[in-house]
């Protein structure tokens, strides 16, 4: 139960919640981006992007290099280019719209958690916070649509209370078998 708790949180809480992820000012596709920039290297940005856009990708980074060099405003905006056209391009290989960059820390804290998780090379800390929510929230609901059910026959109105509590229920119970049962592909972030 502890792995199909914890596997749930993690999927269920990360379900979502990627659009403000790769195409945030401090998220790991601009991040990386930056760095690239200061490198003077596109290579870093490719894998971003599929195939048959990295020529795309080659020359908007080419020119980038070039219009930086004017410095301040004409920097910022070969930056903004770079960045929007690369973000663009790697939403759409997933099937996400473009919806501009988002500001820093717009970054849900599930996603940074994980990502910190994959820098540090250590994920139990990760999974008991999301074991630990998951089975905090389902018991919040089993308790809630418990109590309903006692009364449940007492009026209309009450029945209503308990279908309401009971949809509520299982539905959050359906979304997290589903979210790990999905081989991963539950949302296009």
């Amino acid at each position: 139960m502890y792995a199909f708790a914890t596997a749930a949180a993690l999927n269920f809480a990360l379900m979502g919640t990627a659009a403000a992820h790769c195409d945030a000012l401090d998220g790991p596709v601009i991040t990386e981006a930056q760095a690239a920039l200061s490198a003077g290297d596109v290579t870093p940005l490719l894998k971003w992007v599929p195939q048959a856009d990295e020529g795309r990708i080659k020359t908007v980074f080419d020119k980038a290099v070039s219009v930086r060099k004017h410095g301040g405003d004409a920097q910022e905006l070969a930056d903004a280019q770079l960045f929007a056209t690369l973000v663009e391009v790697h939403r759409a290989s997933e099937g996400a719209p473009f919806t501009g960059i988002k500001a820093a820390g717009a970054i849900d804290p599930a996603v940074k958690a994980a990502d910190a998780a994959l820098e540090s090379g250590e994920i139990e800390a990760l999974l008991d916070k999301f074991a630990h929510k998951f089975k905090e929230s389902a018991r919040e609901r089993f308790a809630t649509v418990s109590a309903a059910r006692a009364q449940a026959d007492d009026s209309v109105d009450q029945g209503r209370a308990f279908v309401d509590a009971y949809v509520h229920y299982v539905h959050y119970l359906e979304d997290v078998h589903n979210a790990i049962s999905a081989d991963g592909a539950v949302h296009a972030h």
